[in-house]
C-alpha cells in the first residue's frame, strides 16, 4: 500500500473530508472512523485516511498521567508502557521530560532508558 504523506496524494473526497477539521486535530481512530463513515467515505478512502493520520500523528489515543490528558500516538503510548515498566516511580516526569524535547515515541533513540535497561540486566 502507498505511504500517504500530504493531502495532494489522497482521494478527493478524503481531502475533503479532512479540510472540513483543523489542521492537526487529535481524536482516536473510533470518532475519526465514525466521522469519516458519516462524511461517505468508503473503505478504500477510510484505510487511506488512517495511514494518512498515522503518518501525521494525528491518529491519537487519550491519557491521563501527571493530573493532565495527552493525546498520544501509538508510538508514543508504547514509549510511555516501556518508561513504567523500567521507571516505576518517575516515569511521569520522564515522560515529561521527553515531550519537551521531542523524543517521545522514539523508542530506539532514547539512550537514556537503554542504559537503564542495560543496567537493570547487570544487576540481575
Amino acid at each position: 500500500m502507498t505511504n500517504y504523506i500530504n493531502t495532494n496524494e489522497l482521494d478527493e473526497l478524503t481531502q475533503d473530508f479532512l479540510s472540513s477539521f483543523p489542521s492537526h486535530v487529535h481524536m482516536s481512530w473510533s470518532e475519526w472512523q465514525e466521522k469519516a463513515e458519516a462524511y461517505g467515505l468508503d473503505e478504500n478512502e477510510i484505510a487511506e485516511l488512517q495511514q494518512y493520520l498515522e503518518v501525521n500523528k494525528q491518529l491519537t489515543s487519550p491519557m491521563r498521567f501527571a493530573g493532565r490528558q495527552w493525546w498520544l500516538t501509538k508510538q508514543e503510548i508504547e514509549h510511555v508502557k516501556v518508561l513504567q515498566e523500567y521507571l516505576p516511580t518517575t516515569w511521569e516526569s520522564e515522560v515529561q521530560d521527553r515531550m519537551q524535547r521531542g523524543g517521545l515515541g522514539y523508542l530506539n533513540k532514547d539512550w537514556r532508558l537503554k542504559e537503564t535497561k542495560k543496567a537493570k540486566r547487570l544487576v540481575k
